[in-house]
C-alpha cells in the first residue's frame, strides 16, 4: 500500500502540493509549527533517509535549498529550520520551516491550521517559486 505522502501526491488524499519534479515533491504539513512549514519527500518510498541513494540525497538537499531560500523571502525569520524525524510516516521526508529561535524546533508546538489559511500559504509559496521561473511547481 502506498504511503500517506504518496497518496497525497497522487491526489488520492487532500493536501497542498507545492513542488513535484518527478523525483521528489513538497507539501504543506497538516500541523505546522510555523506558517510555511512544509515537507520534502522523495517519490521513492524509502523508510530511513540514510537509505536513499547518494544521488537522490543530493537532489533532495538541492531542492531543500531552493525551498528554504523561498521560505526566508516569504516569511520573516532568522533561519529556515530543517529536521528529519520520520517517525510519524514511514516514508523519508525533510521538514523545512521558518524559525527565529532554537525553541522553534519543537514538534510539540505544531498546531492544526484552517485549510483556507493553508491554501493561502500554499498559493503564496507556489507563486514565489513560479516567479523564479521554476517549472516543478504544480498548478493549484
Amino acid at each position: 500500500m502506498s504511503s500517506l505522502f504518496t497518496q497525497i501526491r497522487l491526489g488520492q488524499l487532500p493536501g497542498h502540493l507545492l513542488w513535484d519534479d518527478g523525483r521528489c515533491f513538497a507539501i504543506l504539513t497538516i500541523k505546522p509549527i510555523n506558517e510555511g512549514h512544509l515537507q520534502l519527500i522523495p517519490h521513492e518510498e524509502v523508510d530511513h533517509w540514510d537509505d536513499m541513494s547518494p544521488e537522490l540525497t543530493a537532489h533532495i538537499f538541492q531542492v531543500a535549498s531552493t525551498l528554504s531560500k523561498t521560505l526566508r523571502k516569504l516569511f520573516p525569520c532568522e533561519k529556515t529550520g530543517l529536521m528529519i524525524a520520520g517517525l510519524e510516516v514511514r516514508h523519508a521526508h525533510l521538514h523545512l520551516f521558518p524559525i527565529n529561535a532554537i525553541s522553534d524546533l519543537d514538534f510539540s508546538k505544531a498546531k492544526d491550521r484552517a485549510d483556507d489559511a493553508q491554501k493561502l500559504t500554499a498559493d503564496k509559496i507556489r507563486a514565489a517559486l513560479q516567479e523564479q521561473g521554476l517549472t516543478s511547481v504544480p498548478a493549484d
